[in-house]
This record gives C-alpha cells, structure tokens and sequence, in this order.
C-alpha cells in the first residue's frame, strides 16, 4: 500500500466515470455523532481519504456499479449522513447507481473536494478512470465515514465484488457509535489517574509539536507533506528484530527514535504526543468500515541509549494502550473538556498494512491510500510498514522555517532507524 496525498497523486490520463447512488432525503437517527465525528464536523475543514488500486481495462461499467452498490449495502455508515446540528440521518440502499457522463481525469481534484463534503448524501465520490489497457478504480470518502484501516478494507471488498465474490454481512459503524454514546467512565476509574496526570488541571490540551514550525497558535497556512522511505524491506525487518529482542513493537522503537531524532533537533528530553488506537476489538467491527480509533496520550524519553529509550518507549505505549480502553469522548467530561490552541494535533500513527485484509494483493494492484489537502499549522505524523519497508509521511505547514526543521528531522530519524538495524548485526 502507498500512502500519499493528492498534490502527488497523478494517474495517467483517461476519462473519470462517476457513479452516483440513487438517494432520497434521509430519516433522522437519535444515534449522535461519534466523538470524532462531532469534532470533525465543527472544524469544517474538507477532509477526505481515497482509495485507489488497478483492474484491467477497459473497465466493465456495469460489474463495478453493481460492486459499489454492494459496498454501500454491506457497510451502514455509507447509508448515512449529517446534517447541521448535527444531525445524523439514515438512507435507505440506494435502488440505482446512476452512471454520469465521464470527465477528463484534470477534473478529479474539485470533483473530489465537491463530493466528500462533510455535509450532505452522499459524502462520498464513487468512479473509475477508465482506459482500454489497465483502469483505475477510484473512491474518495469523507473523514467522518473511513479510517485508515478503512481504506484497505474498501480496496479489498471492491477487488472481490468486482471479481464476483458475495461478501457475508459486517457490523455497522452507526451501532458502535450507539454503543460508544452509552459508555459512562465512574470518577473513582482508576484508570482516570493516567489521563489526569498526562493532561494536569485545567482541560485537555492536546500536545504540539515541539520544533518551531513557523506558525503562531491562530495562525495556519498551506499544507505540505513530506514523503520518506525510511527503511527498505531488508532493513525494516532487522528492525523489527531489534525491537522484537527488545521485547517492544516496532512502533514503540520507532517512536523511541522520533523522540531522539527531535531532541537532537534542539526539542525537549521527553517528546509528548498523542497517537491513535483502534476500537475494532469486537469481531462485529474487524471489517467494517467507519472511523473506529480513539486518541491516546503518551510521553517518550530521548535516551542516548537506543536499547534501554525502546525498552521505555515501549513501557510507556504498554501504559497508554490501557488509557485507551477508556474512549476519549467518555475522559473529556472529567477532565475539564478540551483547551485547544491549534486546529491540528501534534499525533503519530502506525499502520502495518502486512496485516490488513487483502494486503497479499496490494502490489499487484497498485493499492493507495491518499489523503486531501488543506491547511496545517502543527506536524502529524503517519508511519506505514510494508513489504517494501518503512515509510513516513509527515503532513506540516508550508513555511521555510517547518520545511527546514522537517527535512532536518526526518534525516535525523532515518539515521537513527538505520543505526539500530547495524546494532542487530553487531549481535
């Protein structure tokens, strides 16, 4: 799987077919908005994530429609939508998939901001860049409706729908919005103790980004990302051995590096973010689409010492991965609500995509995962491990001052990965 964004997505020329379920006014639902939803839809901002992977061309028009309308028939959060308020409201299947007249793949960009509107039904764009040699099949989908692991599930059912197979039914993303909306947290939960002591008094500030990055909380500007293979596929295995001897994750090691890399960089002895968990731990949800994470505090030292900072790295995810059976949306009312000083949080994700569904045949399809473009003012932080290695993605504010730090961080980071794979053959 290849993660990128749009401003780097450039498939080679053909004609996008869009096809466009057929969708009457939707019913209203006392189930509200997840929390991420409802945060998600007071931004406003437009933010989307599409998924993209190839069939041989030309396309068969009426094999792919019939595969959309199945997707939307498998998956209940697609059936559903928002209004102001919000509101959420439920749609019936839709009886026809209507195919419109094609358009140079030159319109995809404002078609795609246009159709994954937070608002609205659908919030999704459905379509195909046809060509008579290898096709793209191409769908972009609201952030309210799909995670990341979502989109390697939408590339997975639509290969096999397209490809004839009949899917069994998956649990629905608006049932554990309800479940989700009827947790309480008791004020003696000891787990509380953790949260309380990441955060302090006073709310919920989310932790930014250490490094200057060019902007003043208040301010954004443009977004530009970074893209780094960081390891390749021999060196992201001695890796994930090193880390395994260490009795950690790879991901705690990694982050055990970012933390040392951003020291060497003039930032803090302990690098403090958040990173985000899934909640698919009930076999309803393992291949259901929706945005099934929570947010997670954690707190890394920068050691000098790369065995014992990944040994405490990966005491300290250990630690957090138990806050995070407590949802956040249920946290935030004991802890004073949330204290924002920036739109965007200072977060780092790790998806193995080894691990996904229909992860055999990502190479073959050229599977992608691409994300919109907007604007930033702190860093995010994406790493992806498959076959092909390690990668990074680091979404910023595009400012000479973050472009330099960035660069300067991610050299640093890369250094710091190599390093440890040569202490596994010094072993």
């Amino acid at each position: 799987m290849r993660v990128t964004t749009a401003d780097r997505f450039a498939p080679a020329p053909g004609i996008f077919v869009e096809y466009r379920p057929e969708s009457g006014p939707g019913e209203p639902s006392p189930v509200p908005p997840s929390f991420n939803q409802a945060v998600h839809l007071a931004g406003g901002g437009n933010i989307w994530l599409a998924a993209v992977f190839d069939v041989p061309g030309p396309v068969d028009h009426a094999r792919l429609a019939a595969a959309y309308r199945a997707l939307i028939t498998r998956h209940g959060t697609l059936r559903s939508s928002f209004a102001p308020g919000p509101v959420r409201l439920r749609h019936p299947v839709p009886a026809v998939m209507h195919r419109l007249p094609g358009v140079p793949v030159a319109a995809l960009p404002a078609l795609l901001d246009e159709r994954c509107g937070a608002f609205g039904h659908p919030s999704y764009l459905l379509g195909v860049i046809d060509r008579p040699d290898v096709a793209t099949v191409l769908c972009a989908f609201d952030h309210a409706h799909v995670d990341g692991y979502s989109i390697a599930l939408v590339i997975d059912d639509l290969r096999r729908l397209y490809s004839g197979e009949t899917l069994p039914p998956t649990g629905d993303f608006v049932d554990h919005c309800a479940e989700q909306a009827r947790l309480a947290v008791a004020p003696d939960d000891p787990r509380l103790r953790g949260w309380r002591s990441f955060f302090g008094p006073g709310g919920v500030r989310p932790p930014e980004f250490p490094l200057d990055l060019g902007v003043a909380p208040g301010e954004t500007a443009p977004q530009s990302v970074e893209l780094r293979m960081l390891l390749d596929g021999a060196g992201a295995e001695r890796f994930d051995e090193w880390c395994r001897e260490l009795g950690a994750r790879p991901f705690a090691g990694a982050l055990a590096a970012l933390a040392h890399a951003t020291h060497a960089c003039g930032g803090p002895d302990r690098l403090r973010l958040v990173f985000p968990m899934h909640t698919r731990h009930d076999e309803r949800w393992r291949a259901a689409l929706g945005w099934f994470t929570t947010n997670v505090p954690v707190e890394i030292p920068a050691l000098p010492d790369p065995a014992a900072a990944t040994r405490e790295a990966a005491t300290a995810v250990r630690a957090a991965i138990a806050l995070g059976t407590l949802p956040l949306g249920a946290v935030l009312p004991h802890l004073g609500g949330l204290a924002l000083r920036r739109g965007d949080i200072f977060m780092v994700s790790w998806i193995d995509y080894r691990t996904l569904p229909g992860a055999a045949h990502h190479d073959a399809i050229g599977a992608r995962h691409i994300s919109a473009v907007g604007r930033a003012d702190d860093a995010q932080f994406w790493f992806s491990r498959t076959d092909s290695g390690l990668a990074l993605r680091i979404r910023h504010p595009d400012t000479a001052t973050a472009g330099a730090t960035i660069a300067r961080l991610t050299d640093q980071l890369a250094e710091a990965l190599t390093g440890r794979t040569r202490l596994l053959t010094r072993t």
